[in-house]
């Protein structure tokens, strides 16, 4: 059985607006992929896409496992180590 590390939470709020922007664009690039893949005949095209975007975002806040990432309340990026959930609503 393997140990999962906790999960990190980072408030958007705790960093600055360029940070935020850099972020919040890594996760829209995300979204995007993720939802061009679901209608792709080669879905799996998208997964190195994706990966790319996660490690720039895991660099960013220095994060090494899963994270999520939220703005005030609500939860835009949950990361558990294999699967993303973007939410912008």
């Amino acid at each position: 059985m393997r140990y999962k590390l906790p999960k990190e939470i980072y408030d958007l709020a705790s960093f600055d607006e360029n940070i935020r922007f850099k972020l919040k664009t890594e996760a829209a690039l995300i979204l995007n992929a993720q939802r061009i893949r679901a209608l792709s005949k080669d879905p799996s095209k998208f997964d190195r896409y994706i990966e790319e975007r996660l490690a720039i975002m895991k660099k960013i806040l220095n994060s090494t496992g899963s994270f999520s990432l939220k703005e005030g309340e609500k939860i835009i990026v949950d990361y558990d180590g294999n699967d993303v959930k973007i939410s912008f609503d």
